[in-house]
């Protein structure tokens, strides 16, 4: 029996709610893969490109969103030697970058030819397999671009510890944990912020000093804790967009020493606070990019062996919302009302 696709559409800009329809049956060429995809999670930045109609062009329409996917292979394009049907993989889905519906991960059957992309263990469920996309390339071009930290790239097996540390603030969110793991991995200590009750998911994933970034003090607290810890500051990396927090980084990066760079999430043309402070840098990001660079490669590189041994854990914990495409609409509404130290998946039957 010929297997059918199906998908959630995105058929104008601001249309809502998504439309769930056939597809195209996808074939994969090149290096490409088939993903008969089995959960997918949800980020901001999906139900903010319908509810905004930013970051697509007109004749970008009817069109399928989604970053985030885990999987089984169902088939590979001629030129592609690593993975086989019937694998279980993690995957980001990169249909912006493309400007193709074919790889969006709101669908049944979705295609992927990229770096991110990972065996999973069979231990792992889909539901958690399907968290990291979207936050791990964000956290990636943060952290190892040249024009953005520039750390150290990790490699298959983690790198020694380089003497530099590394804050990271909001290291609850998808973007911080995955931020902390890659950082810890490529050899740097790490500071975390997140709330209190957060404090147990920082360590968890290896950050060895947390502070709270509720204290009314915590500026003071961090610059008083990692002065004269005879650790070199690599940067701050926030996770969070917001003025006030991007403020607080930047007083931090400028107060202690090393490097005075605060790698940000913010997206191209979305403006700095106005009272930056002088000498202290900063940088955007642009996670697509590390589809064609050398972050992507050597992430992509380290990410399969790290989730086989457990070093890399698919945080924070996911929460099943809905299974099915037509529960997809619904999600971004449950994510608008504000989620804390969790990623809101979405089963495929």
């Amino acid at each position: 029996m010929s297997l059918t696709n199906k998908a959630a559409w995105l058929r104008a800009p601001k249309a809502v709610p998504l439309e769930v329809g056939p597809a195209p049956m996808p074939t994969p060429e090149g290096t490409e893969i088939v993903i008969e995809v089995r959960a997918v999670a949800i980020n901001p930045v999906d139900p903010a490109i319908q509810f905004m109609g930013i970051l697509l062009q007109p004749s970008d329409y009817p069109f399928i969103l989604g970053f985030d996917m885990a999987g089984t292979v169902l088939s590979v394009g001629p030129n592609h030697t690593h993975y086989k049907p019937g694998d279980r993989v993690t995957s980001i889905a990169l249909a912006l970058l493309h400007k193709n519906p074919k790889f969006g991960a709101f669908q049944h059957y979705a295609v992927a030819d990229g770096p991110l992309m990972a065996k999973i263990p069979d231990s792992m469920s889909f539901n958690e397999g399907s968290v990291l996309g979207l936050g791990l390339a964000t956290a990636s071009y943060s952290l190892f671009s040249k024009d953005a930290l520039a750390l150290d790239l990790p490699k298959p097996g983690g790198n020694k510890l380089n003497g530099k540390l590394l804050l990271v603030w909001g290291g609850a969110s998808s973007v911080g944990a995955c931020g902390i793991q890659i950082a810890k991995a490529a050899g740097y200590t790490i500071a975390a912020t997140a709330s209190a009750r957060n404090f147990g998911l920082l360590r968890e994933i290896g950050a060895e000093y947390v502070f709270d970034y509720s204290s009314k003090g915590v500026v003071e607290d961090i610059v008083a804790a990692l002065s004269g810890k005879g650790v070199e500051m690599a940067g701050v990396f926030s996770a969070i967009v917001a003025p006030s927090v991007l403020l607080q980084c930047a007083a931090i990066s400028g107060r202690l020493g090393g490097r005075k760079h605060v790698g940000t999430v913010l997206a191209p043309g979305m403006p700095l606070p106005g009272d930056w402070p002088e000498g202290v840098e900063y940088s955007i990001s642009l996670p697509a990019l590390i589809a064609t660079n050398e972050v992507g490669k050597a992430v992509g590189g380290w990410l399969e062996g790290a989730l086989a041994d457990g070093s890399m854990k698919c945080r924070p914990n996911f929460e099943v919302v809905g299974k099915g495409l037509e529960e997809i609409q619904g999600a971004f509404g449950v994510l608008s009302k504000g989620v804390s130290a969790k990623k809101l998946v979405v089963e495929i039957p």
